[in-house]
């Protein structure tokens, strides 16, 4: 059996003897801090998105920047010293 099957069934015998209204509040709160978790990372992403999207700024045209990776590429044969 999964670790994670046997942590969850350890819990339930703990909890299963709890009245139906404590059952449904613990409920209530373990499905608001998922949800919650899911809205933090969720706002996080947007945020980043929003704070680097269109941050390049650059006069060149498209074919100008391609053009200029090329031309600083170096490609050499000589081994790599570590020393």
């Amino acid at each position: 059996m999964d670790d994670t099957l046997k942590l969850t069934d350890s819990y339930w015998e703990m909890l299963k003897s709890l009245s139906d209204e404590v059952k449904l509040r613990l409920a209530t709160r373990l499905t608001a801090s998922v949800v919650a978790a899911k809205a933090v990372n969720g706002d996080t992403t947007e945020e980043m998105l929003k704070k680097h999207m269109g941050v390049w700024k650059d006069d060149r045209t498209t074919e100008q920047i391609i053009e200029d990776m090329y031309a600083g590429r170096q490609n050499t044969k000589a081994p790599l010293n570590f020393d």
